[in-house]
């Protein structure tokens, strides 16, 4: 039994397919999704279109992300508006309007976390951030994590989000990150996944980092003019693709505290270009 276990997509077509492609020659006869399948690279129909076959060909299951709740709260009208051009929420913005309803659909009627029960082996759970919630994070080598594996009723637990890969164990318990196969973080950018390896009723995890054309995926944030749509964040996503070294949380708290210096405010969907641009010119990016 060998499922690939795939997480943080981002609407990088090229990097889903090379993980794919790659857990079939594995021999993966079943994949499990565990969200943010699109926003920050271009063409998201690409990626969709990808999952539904996938879900057509294999035995497949799928939980939301973070960034499926965004477009459906942009859907419903919940919370700030986008605009662009943003760095804030012009990629949100472009990412929505290339879904489709059956898109929009299909992230509705996904669960944030799941088990899977495999008879003669330990349950595994699963989800995006944490059990309870699609932005909770368990960080790897922490107290906190222990304190999860510790009251789990399961043998192991796959999570994304952070998109940091690698594995914490905690007596005979294990929680795996898979990482990002879209924006994955270190590995010089090469798309991350897992293999989970069932054999005589136990559970062995292969993490894997595949290379891919990059270059290609940088490009189409050209192409399909999200640079035009939010410069600082595709310039962030473009280093991220490429060299693997995230930009992202250092140049938003920093454009952050300037915008609650001179303005008084803090909401990251209403930050102004201006203090991306500065944040951006002093981090060198």
């Amino acid at each position: 039994m060998n499922i690939g276990v795939i997480s943080d997509i981002h609407s990088n077509y090229h990097g889903l397919k090379a993980c794919v492609d790659h857990a079939i020659l594995q021999g993966a006869d079943r994949f499990l999704f565990l969200g943010d399948y699109v926003s920050d690279c271009a063409y998201p129909q690409k990626t969709m279109k990808l999952l539904y076959e996938l879900k057509d060909s294999y035995e497949c299951s799928f939980i939301k992300g973070n960034r499926e709740e965004y477009m459906l709260d942009h859907r419903d009208c919940i919370g700030a508006g986008w605009v662009m051009p943003s760095s804030a929420t012009g990629s949100l913005l472009y990412t929505y309007e290339n879904l489709t309803k059956r898109d929009l659909d299909f992230f509705h009627s996904l669960s944030i976390s799941g088990r899977m029960i495999v008879k003669g082996y330990p349950d595994v759970l699963y989800c995006h951030g944490s059990m309870e919630h699609t932005k909770g994070i368990l960080r790897l080598g922490t107290k906190e994590t222990v304190a999860v594996l510790k009251a789990m009723d399961a043998g192991v637990l796959l999570c994304g989000h952070t998109h940091i890969q690698g594995t914490q164990e905690y007596e005979g318990k294990k929680l795996i990150n898979v990482g990002s196969a879209g924006v994955p973080f270190y590995y010089q950018g090469n798309a991350q996944f897992g293999i989970l390896h069932g054999e005589r009723g136990t559970w062995e995890e292969e993490l894997l980092q595949i290379e891919y054309d990059k270059n290609q995926a940088a490009f189409e944030l050209h192409e399909s003019g999200l640079f035009e749509r939010a410069s600082i964040w595709a310039r962030i996503v473009e280093i991220c693709l490429l060299t693997g070294v995230d930009h992202s949380k250092e140049c938003l708290e920093l454009a952050l505290f300037k915008y609650r210096e001179r303005e008084g405010k803090k909401e990251w969907t209403t930050l102004p270009e201006v203090y991306w641009q500065e944040a951006a010119a002093e981090l060198g990016i």
